[in-house]
Order: structure tokens, then sequence, then C-alpha cells
């Protein structure tokens, strides 16, 4: 099964922030839409009345205490592999099989920072600490600082990293927590420098283990559009790395085969029925994405008579177990309540061909054509009935003209 693309790189920093927001953060706190002073105000800047539907209607609760809105942040970090290729960091490497054994166990966890996407980058790495068993089964909400105070809670272990060269030893100890420094090389351009870096009180087998990981540095990729650099090289067969530069790349959805959440297929073939078909991607932690799906749900009533369709993705159906089926019910919950009369999509083990790898915040919305080939433009964030019929409509005459 396709591993989770919303898993270690979309670490929550605040999941989404309630009401306020037209999208909803990914797990690395990456937004890309910006606040609204309420739902309301959206609704009736746009004219619409009536189109919301609320968290409560849609079968998602915004209680604190509710299972729906706290998740274990150990249940969100990077997964053990053989290998690891950040070609954005410039770095590859592999862990001692017992630090593998200790991740597997959460006893240990790998984790990732850089300095602010939107800035020059003055440094990118992968973390590693200890957790206790409390720790381990700790529940935070998804608003909030609990997140950080749970990732300062832990005990650090070491660091592999890259970092900008006028950064002194002192500076990088602050940044990883260490205080004992191993220089692994430089990259190509002369402006980085590799470290691999330990907190020398800690743990010491833990500590003496990570001394043993097989670090290469090799030739950095240019930094993609996005910013963000700890985007790891895909480890599934026929799929795209994972970044921007990859969901760009990806046109060719002609050999889709996948499953509605009631497990009904699906395939490139359903493309056919329609001169445009879009591609709505959310998940049901997303308040912004919920609240959008009843407009969607009058679009897709208006648009079908010209051709189009609407089909969603709910990426949080499938995770790195196969299929999440807290998630499916949920899902089918949503559908119901919001009376989404179109499909709601299983990613495939593909994950559409890599196209949904590496969103950076959801709602995110693409097009496809009758033949299964991605077309127009990428829209992220929620809009209004108004605004999704302009975009519906300017997309289906680039397509015909």
């Amino acid at each position: 099964m396709v591993k989770n693309q919303f898993r270690g790189v979309f670490l929550v920093l605040s999941l989404c922030a309630g009401l306020s927001f037209t999208a909803c953060q990914n797990k690395n706190g990456v937004a890309e839409q910006s606040s609204m002073a309420s739902t309301e105000a959206a609704a009736d800047a746009s004219g619409e009345q009536g189109l919301v539907v609320s968290p409560e209607e849609a079968g998602v609760s915004v209680n604190m205490d509710s299972n729906g809105d706290s998740f274990k942040p150990a249940d969100y970090t990077l997964p053990v592999k053989d290998e690891y290729v950040y070609e954005y960091l410039g770095l590859q490497f592999s862990l001692s099989e017992k630090i593998k054994e200790a991740m597997k166990t959460k006893d240990i966890v790998m984790l990732d920072d850089q300095s602010p996407l939107d800035q020059d980058l003055k440094y990118g790495l992968l973390n590693f600490s200890k957790l206790t068993e409390e720790q381990k089964n700790a529940e935070i909400g998804k608003m909030g600082d609990g997140y950080e105070k749970w990732q300062e809670s832990l005990e650090r272990i070491g660091t592999i990293g890259m970092f900008e060269k006028s950064l002194s030893e002192e500076e990088i100890g602050k940044i990883t927590k260490c205080d004992s420094h191993t220089k692994l090389g430089e990259s190509k351009d002369g402006k980085y420098s590799y470290y691999l870096s330990v907190k020398s009180d800690a743990d010491a087998e833990a500590v003496e283990e990570f001394k043993k990981t097989e670090v290469k540095v090799i030739e950095m990729k240019a930094r993609p559009e996005n910013g963000f650099v700890l985007a790891e090289k895909s480890d599934l067969e026929n799929t795209m790395a994972f970044s921007t530069d990859s969901q760009n790349a990806v046109t060719d959805l002609s050999n889709l085969q996948t499953k509605d959440i009631h497990g009904k297929e699906f395939s490139s073939k359903d493309f056919a029925n329609y001169d445009l078909t879009m591609v709505n991607v959310f998940a049901t932690w997303c308040t912004a994405c919920i609240q959008e799906i009843p407009d969607l749900v009058e679009v897709q009533k208006e648009m079908q008579a010209k051709g189009v369709n609407i089909i969603g993705i709910v990426t949080d159906t499938v995770d790195d177990t196969g299929e999440n089926q807290e998630a499916i019910e949920k899902a089918k919950l949503i559908q119901e309540k919001t009376k989404a009369n179109y499909s709601f999509l299983m990613p495939d083990k593909t994950n559409f061909n890599g196209r949904l790898n590496g969103i950076q915040a959801l709602p995110e919305t693409f097009f496809v054509d009758k033949n299964g080939q991605i077309v127009g433009e990428t829209y992220s964030g929620s809009h209004n009935k108004k605004d999704w019929t302009a975009i519906i409509e300017k997309e289906l005459s680039a397509l015909k003209n």
C-alpha cells in the first residue's frame, strides 16, 4: 500500500486553524491561503447564503476532547527505511539495525526540520530523539501549541543535517540541541556544510548506535519552488519524487485504477464520460475542505449539463498500514451529511501516478480531460460556489480552445 504522503513531513504545527482559514494546513504547518474573518463573512461577500456546512453537520466535532480533533504525534513520525535519500539536501544515509528496530517500536523517532520556507535556506536536518512510554501514547489537540510542547519534551540523541557555512558550531548546537559535531563534507557550490551531531549526555547506547549511521554527501538538487527541501526521493516504484516539481511533471492519469470509499471501482474510463473532471483533494480532518463541499454539490448539479464532473480524493483513507477504516467511515458520514452526490475516491497504490505527493495545503484542486490527461491550473484552498463556477468556466473554455 502507498505510504501516507502526510506522514513525517506533514507534522502538526497547527493542523487546521479552526473555522478561520480557507485552507487547512498539512502536517508540517504550511498553509497556502490567507485567513478570513469567518466563513460567514466569506459567504456574505460572495452573495451565497446557506451553502456553508458546519463541521458538526458534516459529522466532524470541533470539541478539543473529541477523538477527531486530537492525535498521537508519535504516529506521525518518519517511517523506517533501509536508505534515505534527500536530494534537495544533498544527503543520503542508512541507519544501524538497532536504530531501525528502536524506530519500529517508537523508542526512537525521526523528525525533520528546516529554516522558514519563505526565507533563504539556512539549514535542513533530520533529528532523532528517544520517547518515554508517556510520550509514545500522548494525545494532543490539533490546534494550539501541544505539538511543539511534545516535540520540545523529547530527549534528543542526534541529527544529520545541512547548514549554511556562515553558521558557527555554537549556532548549529542551538539548532540541533547537540554539543558534538562531526563534519561530513560540503555542498558542491561551497555554500553549505554537512554535520552528524550528537548530544553527548543522552542515552550512551543510543548515541553510539547513531554514530554508526552511514552518510554520503550527494549532489544537491536546486531548491524547489515551494521552498521545502525535506522532500525525500520516493521509494515507490513508478512514482515521482515527493515534490512540487514532481506534481508539475505528472500529466497522465490514463492508466488510473482505484476505488471509492464504498469499494466501487473507478478508472480512467470514468473520465471519458465528461469533457472535464474537477478533482478536489481533501482530508476528513480538514474543516475548510468539508465546508466547501455543499458548494461543490451545487456546482456539480449546474455544470454536469456542460460536460463537467466533480470527484473528491480523500487522502487520509489510506495510511502506512493499508486502509484507514476510521477515515473511510468518517468520509462516508461527510458524504451523507453534505449530500455529496459525486464520488469520494481513495488514493491508489501509485498515489495517482505521484500527483498527490507533496501537496502542501488542503484542499487542492486540479482538472482532468476525457483522455485522462491533467490540464489547466492547480488551485489551492477552498472557494465558494460563485468562484468555483467562474474557475470551471475558464478551464472549460481553455480546454475547448
